[in-house]
Formats: structure tokens, C-alpha cells, sequence
């Protein structure tokens, strides 16, 4: 097969000043020289991630007006982070087990075999041990995949990184969106170390970003934190105490439904599949009980 060139025109994920621990990984390595290119396998439409990964050529499918290259061919010879593989479903699973054993594939809709060389780092809050045991994960690739495994601990069992990610948040919106934000009051930081980060990192950088926009002074206040995270233990209570039968149940499935969302960032093939709903029964319980899944997929 054809060997692709490592100078292409870099694609690189611009994250104004906020790099991520692959980026970090990719710039102290010796590919740091060539590109990191980042690919969240959960923000995309079903269908869509393996054009993404592995490109197209033209006519390939209705809307490939021109020949695409993927993600593999842009990271030749750097780095591929693939956030959130356990997104991945089985067929593109199996060209990802190929690519990486021997390091070639073809173009969707294409017959030239190219050969690339790629470091990859994949990413996922799925136990994917357990999705191997339920065969929505493939084996092999697995085990392809955890050569180096880095576990990271959920928010609320670091409490002690919640105060220097605050500070680097802060100091890094304050200046993305112009405002002279210079700290937060105790009262404000008790609040943010008492609320349980479902979400993670990601939440608490969300939840940092409005109070920045909305805040009225330079000092964060506790007036500033969102109401849900100052109320959350009361919301928790009152959600014990339904008046009604039907309350109850729409309660706990409400619950229940969003923190299977929050696992699988919003992908409703794998919620299905861990809450034992058809995909079809998923999204009209969502509906019903006004949940948007789109929300998750942050």
C-alpha cells in the first residue's frame, strides 16, 4: 500500500491556552514535531465516526462531493487522541483493531490500501472490562488498546484538585472572555468542595464559566455559584419525599436516566444497553420525561 506523507498541513485541536493530558503527553514525545489531532467518538452522529477516522472518497456515500481525509491520515507520524472510545460501534471497532496491528486501512468507498504510523490515545468513562463482558466492546482491541492504562478518579474522590483547578479556570476565563475576575470568596469554594461533580471536570469548568459571565464584582461570591449546586442536598431530599406514586417513579427514573447519560456522555446506544431499553423506548422515555440528551454530550 501506499506509504501517506508525514508534511501535511497540520490539524491540530486549538483549545485557546487549555491543553489537555494528550496534548501534554503528545508535546513531551518525540512525534511533538508533527500533529496531535483529537476526535470525540461520542459527539458524532451514528454512522459518522468511521468517515471521520479513516476519510472518504468522493461518491462514496450521498454528500461525498470531494475525497476527505480522516483523522488517521492527518496524524501520521504524531498523535491520535480518540476521546470516549467506548462510543466506537463494532464495525468501526474492527478497522481501529486493524490499524493499529498493522498499521494500514483504506479510504471509506476506496480500494487504496495507505499505510500510516500513529501513536494513539484513547480515552473513555466506560468500563470497558465490563463492556467486553457484554460484547458491546470487542476483546482484542481492548487489550490492543490498554498497553499503558492511566486511571483518573472521578472529581469527587480528588477534592483536594477542585481549589488549583478552580484557580486555573478562573485565571484562564477571566482572560478568554475579558472580564477581571481575581478569585473566589471562602463561602463560594465551600460550596463548589461540597457538591459531588457528577460530570467531572467538565462540569466544574462549565459551572466556573457562568459565574464568570455573570458576576458582578471581581471576587466570585456565593450568591454567584448556580443554584443547583448550592441546593443540591435539598433537591436530593425533596426528591425523596414525593407526593404521589407517579411523582416517585418519574423521580427515580428521572434520576436514574441522567446518571447513566452522565456515564456514557449522552450516547444512546450505550445507555440502552445499560438500562435494558430498546433505543426507540429510550428516546420516547427522554421525551417524556423532558430530558435532553443532547445536554450530556459535552
Amino acid at each position: 500500500g501506499r506509504r501517506i506523507p508525514g508534511d501535511r498541513a497540520p490539524h491540530r485541536r486549538k483549545r485557546h491556552g487549555q491543553r489537555s493530558a494528550g496534548e501534554r503527553l503528545h508535546e513531551r514525545s518525540p512525534r511533538r514535531r508533527a500533529s496531535f489531532v483529537h476526535l470525540n467518538c461520542a459527539s458524532l452522529p451514528e454512522g459518522v465516526l468511521e468517515s471521520e477516522l479513516f476519510g472518504h472518497e468522493k461518491g462514496a456515500f450521498t454528500g461525498a462531493i470531494r475525497q476527505r481525509l480522516g483523522r488517521f491520515e492527518l496524524a501520521n507520524r504524531g498523535t491520535l487522541f480518540l476521546d470516549e472510545i467506548g462510543a466506537a460501534d463494532m464495525r468501526v471497532q474492527l478497522r481501529l483493531l486493524r490499524v493499529l496491528q498493522e498499521r494500514e486501512f483504506e479510504r471509506v468507498g476506496g480500494a487504496e490500501t495507505l499505510r500510516v504510523d500513529v501513536r494513539v490515545i484513547a480515552a473513555t468513562n466506560v468500563n470497558l472490562r465490563e463492556a467486553v463482558r457484554k460484547g458491546t466492546f470487542r476483546e482484542d482491541l481492548f487489550y490492543r488498546l490498554n498497553v499503558v492504562p492511566l486511571k483518573l478518579p472521578p472529581l469527587r474522590q480528588r477534592q483536594g484538585d477542585i481549589p488549583l483547578l478552580i484557580e486555573h479556570f478562573i485565571r484562564r476565563l477571566a482572560a478568554q472572555h475579558g472580564c477581571k475576575i481575581r478569585g473566589l470568596d471562602t463561602a463560594a469554594l465551600n460550596h463548589l468542595l461540597a457538591y459531588p461533580w457528577p460530570g467531572n471536570v467538565r462540569q466544574l469548568e462549565n459551572a466556573l464559566e457562568r459565574m464568570v459571565l455573570l458576576a458582578n464584582d471581581n471576587l466570585l461570591r456565593e450568591e454567584d455559584v448556580p443554584e443547583e449546586i448550592v441546593h443540591w442536598q435539598d433537591e436530593e431530599e425533596s426528591d425523596l419525599l414525593p407526593r404521589d406514586f407517579k411523582e416517585a417513579r418519574n423521580s427515580f427514573e428521572r434520576h436514574f436516566l441522567c446518571e447513566a447519560l452522565h456515564r456514557h456522555r449522552g450516547v444512546i446506544s450505550q445507555v440502552a444497553e445499560e438500562v435494558g431499553l430498546s433505543r426507540k423506548s429510550l428516546y420516547a422515555k427522554l421525551e417524556n420525561l423532558d430530558i435532553d440528551y443532547q445536554h450530556y454530550r459535552t
